[in-house]
C-alpha cells in the first residue's frame, strides 16, 4: 500500500475522562485481524477471506470474459487509544468481494475494589453506492460485543447495510433505531448513494469486579458482489461499500460519460484515507468525549480512473511527463558542464 497517503484523523479532545485514580488500575490490551478475499466472474459468489495484513491495497482489473474492475482498500491496525480503519471495496462488472475487521480491546480490573465501565469509541463515515441498476449486491455488517467469562456474551450495538437495485438502506434490527447520524440519500438518476457521517459509541459495559476482565469485540464485515457483463468499463455498472472517510476523487462514471447527461457527479470513489479512533475504557457517569467536527457525507466532484485494463495516459499527462523528463535531461547536462569546467 503507498504509505505516503494522508491519514485523516478524528481525534476526539477529552476522550479520556478525568478518572486516573481508576484508570491506573486497568489494563488494557487491544489485538486486531484483518481478512478479505476477491474474484472475477459473473456467477455472483463470494469468495473466502484470507487472512489479512493491517494495510492492504489492491487495484485491479480483468478483460474476459467482460471488462471487469475492482478495489480493496483496508487498513485495520491499533494502539493504545486509538486505531486506524478503512474498508473500501467495490466491483464494477463481474466480480466479488468480501473483507473483514475485528478489533478486541480487552481491560483487566487490577485495583482492589469493583469499578462501573463505559467503553467510548467512535464510528467512522461511510458511504454505499450503486450505479446504473447494478446486477448485483453489496452490504455490510456491523456489531460490537462484549464477552465476559462466565457470562453470556452481550450484543452493544450493531448496524447493517443492503445496496442493490432494489434498495440501499443502513437500518439495526436489534435497537430498532437509525445506527448512524448525518445519513443522507441521492438519486442521481443513473445511481444512487447513501452517506452518513461520524457518529458517537458510548457503552456502558456493567460493574467489571477486582481481578475480572472483559472484552469489547468490534466486528465489522464487508461484500460487493457484480455480475454485470461490461465490453466498455468506463460505462458499467458497479457497487460500492465503505466504512473510513469519504474523499472527493473517482467515479464510475466516466469523464466523458457524465458530460453526456450533463452532470459529473461521481458514486464510485478509489481514494479514500483511513481515520484515526480513540477508545477509551471510561468510568460510568464521567462526561461523555466530544465528537469531532463531522467528516461527511462529502461532495462529490471527480471522474472515475479506471485502473489495470490497458488505460494511456491522457494527452496532458503525457506532457508533463515530457516536460518533466525534459526539466531532469537539462539539470544533468548542466551538472556533467559544471564538473568537467572545474
Amino acid at each position: 500500500m503507498n504509505r505516503g497517503r494522508a491519514l485523516a484523523v478524528a481525534a476526539a479532545v477529552g476522550l479520556v475522562a478525568a478518572a486516573a485514580p481508576a484508570r491506573a488500575a486497568l489494563v488494557e490490551t487491544v489485538t486486531v485481524n484483518n481478512g478479505l478475499g476477491y474474484v472475477f466472474g459473473l456467477d455472483g459468489s463470494l469468495p473466502g477471506r484470507n487472512s489479512g495484513g493491517t494495510r492492504e491495497q489492491i487495484f485491479t482489473g480483468q478483460r474476459a470474459p467482460t471488462q471487469s474492475d475492482l478495489g480493496v482498500d483496508l487498513v485495520g491496525e491499533a494502539g493504545s487509544g486509538s486505531f486506524f480503519f478503512l474498508h473500501n471495496d467495490y466491483c464494477v462488472g463481474g466480480c466479488s468481494i468480501a473483507s473483514s475487521t475485528v478489533i478486541t480491546f480487552s481491560v483487566t480490573n487490577t485495583g482492589p475494589d469493583a469499578v462501573d465501565l463505559r467503553f467510548d469509541s467512535l464510528i467512522t463515515p461511510g458511504h454505499l453506492a450503486v450505479v446504473d441498476g447494478a446486477p448485483g449486491r453489496g452490504g455490510f455488517e456491523f456489531s460490537v460485543i462484549q464477552r465476559t467469562r462466565g457470562q453470556q456474551d452481550n450484543v452493544l450495538y450493531s448496524a447493517y447495510g443492503n445496496a442493490s437495485d432494489e434498495e440501499l438502506r443502513v437500518g439495526d434490527d436489534k435497537f430498532n433505531s437509525d445506527p448512524f447520524l448525518g445519513q443522507t440519500f441521492t438519486d442521481y438518476g443513473y445511481g444512487r448513494v447513501l452517506d452518513w457521517s461520524t457518529t458517537p459509541l458510548n457503552l456502558e459495559l456493567g460493574t467489571l469486579a477486582a481481578g475480572a476482565t472483559t472484552q469489547v469485540e468490534y466486528n465489522a464485515s464487508y461484500f460487493v458482489t457484480a455480475f454485470g457483463e461490461c465490453s466498455n468499463i468506463d460505462s458499467c455498472n458497479g457497487l460500492q461499500v465503505v466504512f473510513g472517510d469519504p474523499r472527493n476523487n473517482g467515479s464510475v462514471a466516466s469523464f466523458a460519460r457524465s458530460l453526456a447527461v450533463g452532470d459529473p457527479v461521481p458514486l464510485i470513489n478509489r481514494e479514500y484515507d483511513a481515520v484515526e479512533v480513540p477508545y477509551a475504557f471510561n468510568l460510568s457517569g464521567s462526561p461523555l468525549p466530544k465528537l469531532p467536527p463531522a467528516q461527511g457525507p462529502v461532495t462529490y466532484d471527480r471522474p472515475y480512473d479506471p485502473l489495470k485494463l490497458g488505460a494511456v495516459p491522457e494527452p496532458g499527462t503525457w506532457m508533463t511527463l515530457i516536460l518533466g523528463m525534459a526539466l531532469v535531461g537539462g539539470a544533468l547536462r548542466s551538472d556533467r558542464r559544471r564538473r568537467l569546467a572545474a
